[in-house]
């Protein structure tokens, strides 16, 4: 069997999340569609913390897209959906309901939903998230 990626873990943990209308998040790749979702990496440091014995503390940044309808009535639900994710997440981690990657610390939401770009009828929002695990020698 082969391994997967934490990226894909990632992925099938937000999928859990009762708040998605279809349930299914795309890597890297976001549909043009409404209530199309995606988990993109941010370039970033990985090594938080080296350990003397060789282990560390590494992160994964990303962010979660959301393209949402865009309009005055529409923005307001798609403020309301970010939070209400945001909020999905902090919960998940203070239950330690968390990805399912090996030595997991915690996943949380770094900021607020935000738009990204927009068209006539549609927006991308962005919630920039982090995952911390630690990995041993």
């Amino acid at each position: 069997m082969v391994e997967k990626s934490k990226i894909q873990l990632i992925k099938e943990f937000i999928e859990t999340c009762p708040l998605l209308k279809n349930g299914k998040v795309n890597v890297d790749y976001i549909k043009d569609k409404p209530q199309s979702y995606s988990i993109d990496e941010t370039p970033a440091i990985t090594v938080l913390i080296q350990y003397p014995d060789g282990g560390s503390r590494n992160q994964i940044l990303f962010d979660f897209s959301i393209q949402a309808s865009f309009s005055a009535l529409e923005n307001i639900k798609n403020s309301k959906f970010c939070d209400d994710f945001t909020e999905w997440i902090k919960e998940q981690d203070n239950k330690e309901n968390l990805p399912k990657m090996d030595g997991i610390c915690w996943i949380k939401c770094l900021g607020r939903g935000t738009i990204l770009q927009t068209t006539d009828s549609t927006a991308i929002y962005v919630i920039p998230m982090q995952v911390v695990y630690e990995e041993a020698f």
